[in-house]
């Protein structure tokens, strides 16, 4: 990727497994609680790639088996650590800062009595912002092809990209 523009970055996105990518631009995120805006990880952030791919409908609506369940989730954050891993290194190599947000541990926050860990960003906010859909009332990502079965990442990145829309569907 020589010239990071929205289009490559998209196409390369794509071209790793991603089924969905979109682009905010960092001034979208000005209701991100303290320490969890992209200026709070990159301080040059200007964008934030956004990126998901589909959970298999049949192992949750017809599987059987929780250890098939298990070893898909586990896929999915693999293959969305490696889609951001590769995105990163990529725009880094076109000469500008990038940083993967992680789609599960390591957290940077643990909350020891809910046994709960929170990520640098919100991925579910950063995907709405980036076009990819709409908070549910179940607070999942609804997407109008995917519905809310997605597996979400992001890349925050110090150019300024061209920014997709934010998804005006209900």
């Amino acid at each position: 990727m020589n010239t990071l523009t929205a289009e490559l970055i998209k196409q390369r996105a794509a071209e790793l497994g991603a089924d969905l990518c979109g682009i905010a631009p960092v001034e979208r995120f000005s209701q991100a609680p303290a320490g969890f805006h992209p200026t709070d990880v990159l301080p040059d952030c200007r964008s934030v790639i956004s990126v998901a791919a589909r959970f298999p409908r049949t192992t949750l609506t017809e599987g059987k088996s929780q250890a098939a369940y298990t070893f898909i989730r586990n896929r999915m954050v693999d293959k969305l650590d490696r889609i951001m891993f590769l995105l990163a290194e990529e725009v880094e190599s076109a000469g500008h800062a990038a940083i993967p947000a992680a789609s599960s541990d390591p957290y940077d926050y643990w909350d020891m009595e809910r046994r709960h860990g929170q990520g640098i960003l919100s991925l579910k906010h950063a995907a709405v912002l980036a076009g990819l859909g709409k908070m549910g009332k179940n607070t999942l990502l609804v997407n109008r092809q995917f519905g809310n079965l997605l597996w979400l990442g992001a890349v925050l990145v110090d150019a300024p990209l061209a920014a997709d829309p934010i998804a005006d569907y209900s």
